[in-house]
């Protein structure tokens, strides 16, 4: 938590320093909205992660149970660790390196972009892919994607709190509900079954694609919805 703590407070001074206004206010406010931005952000890719389980979980023939060992401090502890990893990302690609772009080039595309890209090669090192180069390409597409879309989230809402939240549910079910996340099994436990039909080669192809489909659903979420730094947020 001391890192996120940390990048928080260089992105307050970078602000500061450069336009003498507080970024905790522009963040936070007015509270009615943000608020608004960090629910329906965290139900959205919430309920396209529960989705994404549970059809993967049926195409390969798995199950889901409620771990026996299950206990309220190791839920707290795997939901804890899913909010620092996602603070310490959200505020370094989007609270700073975002930010310095789009106020020091002008360009809203490249800026948006560029963020991507280093989100993507970010997860080379996290998930462990350097020197696979066929799964380095596919980390760098699907995560660069989602890593695109939170920068959308950000520039249009000119708020930290939209990308958190859509970052945040994500994590929170993939990880602490489904458990596949670093911290082992969470609160269900996968029970391999029989497949319902052979996929063949096709796994890998119908998993990128759905990876794909995934970020362009909340992208268009964001274009009907949001227009830059809008007032009102027309889902609630």
């Amino acid at each position: 938590m001391i890192y996120a703590i940390t990048v928080l407070a260089i992105s307050w001074l970078i602000v500061y320093l450069s336009e003498k206004k507080n970024l905790l206010t522009i963040w936070f406010t007015p509270l009615s909205q943000r608020t608004k931005e960090f629910v329906s952000g965290f139900l959205i890719l919430a309920i396209l992660s529960a989705i994404t389980q549970l059809l993967f979980g049926y195409l390969s023939g798995v199950s889901w149970q409620l771990n026996d060992s299950i206990t309220p401090e190791l839920i707290i502890n795997s939901a804890f660790y899913d909010l620092k990893s996602v603070l310490f990302e959200e505020l370094t690609f989007r609270g700073i390196i975002l930010y310095l772009l789009l106020r020091y080039t002008g360009k809203r595309q490249t800026s948006l972009l560029l963020t991507a890209a280093a989100f993507g090669v970010y997860h080379w090192f996290t998930f462990g892919v350097m020197g696979n180069i066929m799964a380095m390409i596919v980390v760098f597409i699907t995560t660069g994607y989602m890593g695109y879309v939170f920068a959308v989230s950000y520039e249009k809402t000119n708020s930290i709190i939209l990308p958190i939240a859509l970052h945040l549910g994500w994590n929170v079910i993939n990880n602490t509900m489904f458990s596949n996340g670093p911290n082992g099994i969470q609160l269900l436990e996968a029970v391999q079954g029989q497949m319902p039909f052979e996929l063949g080669g096709y796994s890998g192809l119908i998993s990128l694609s759905w990876y794909l489909l995934i970020p362009s659903v909340v992208l268009v979420i964001l274009h009907k919805f949001y227009t830059p730094q809008t007032k009102d947020f027309k889902l609630l």
